[in-house]
């Protein structure tokens, strides 16, 4: 059976004190934020491509009882310390919860806010109450819980990024890391033709003792000297970092899952990556986690 859990709290109490009810909807397929332009003269509306998603939310809906956390029979004043432990749970407003899903070897999470709740519908006698709210998921995208790392070539087209295999929603947040000696570099995300570079040759070329590393989420990048992920211990590249393609004008390289011809089950994130002057210790490498509609 598919399970929820909440900030590390199953929403399906091992004891019994609250549960959700069976066929709480699952996670909703995300809308396209609408964009019509319509032109005189010309039938129909302009056709857009590359439209982002809207926030997805979905409703939970809990039969909460008065069942103790040891699983003996509490009647109704244990109904309503399990209504304010449940509701502790879902109340949190400092932050983004982290959201789980499982089913099988199945996991996705996201980061999500309740948006509403409804008023508790009570049964005295039997000690019971039904709860539902809604849950939001602003960033849009479910993901894997970790974060892998590929490595590929630094000077090759079309490469497979076999650890994001199987994503069905953009990249956003990928980490991105070149190591020289390379100049005049760019990445290119083959599904959707965004890229991003370091085009300048001389002083912004990379040495064989440097990386450079992209953050298209900060849309940072700066050359490090040691094995690190971390762009704050390099020297800041950002100013020189060339952004083209669909979309540059708003963000850095989404990478995007592309179908296979007629088999929707094969979905890959290409990737090419062109430098000059690369050796054979010159490579690309992604850090990311692949990402679900």
């Amino acid at each position: 059976m598919p399970s929820y859990s909440l900030d590390g709290v199953a929403l399906d109490h091992p004891a019994g004190c609250w549960k959700l009810k069976r066929g709480t909807q699952r996670r909703p397929l995300p809308g396209a934020r609408a964009v019509r332009v319509s032109v005189t003269g010309r039938a129909g509306e302009l056709p857009i491509v590359g439209l982002d998603h809207e926030a997805t939310s979905f409703s939970l809906t809990f039969v909460v009882t008065g069942a103790t956390p040891a699983g003996a029979d509490g009647g109704f004043q244990q109904l309503e310390t399990n209504l304010e432990a449940l509701t502790a749970l879902l109340g949190v407003r400092n932050r983004l919860m982290s959201l789980r899903y499982q089913a099988g070897s199945i996991v996705r999470v996201a980061d999500v806010t309740i948006t509403a709740a409804s008023e508790p519908e009570v049964n005295t006698g039997a000690a019971r109450a039904r709860l539902t709210v809604v849950v939001e998921v602003p960033g849009v995208y479910w993901r894997d819980e970790a974060v892998t790392t590929w490595a590929g070539n630094a000077n090759a087209s079309n490469q497979a990024v076999a650890t994001l295999a199987g994503s069905t929603a953009p990249i956003t947040d990928a980490l991105l890391r070149v190591t020289g000696p390379a100049t005049n570099i760019a990445i290119t995300d083959v599904a959707t033709q965004g890229a991003v570079g370091l085009l300048t040759s001389g002083s912004n070329a990379i040495t064989a003792s440097e990386r450079l590393l992209i953050d298209a989420a900060a849309m940072r990048a700066a050359v490090v000297t040691t094995d690190t992920w971390d762009l704050a211990t390099g020297t800041d590249k950002t100013g020189v970092i060339s952004v083209f393609g669909p979309g540059s004008a708003s963000r850095w390289i989404h990478l995007t899952s592309a179908m296979a011809v007629g088999d929707p089950f094969s979905r890959a994130v290409l990737i090419s990556c062109t430098a000059t002057g690369t050796t054979a210790a010159s490579k690309l490498e992604v850090r990311a986690r692949r990402a679900y509609l």
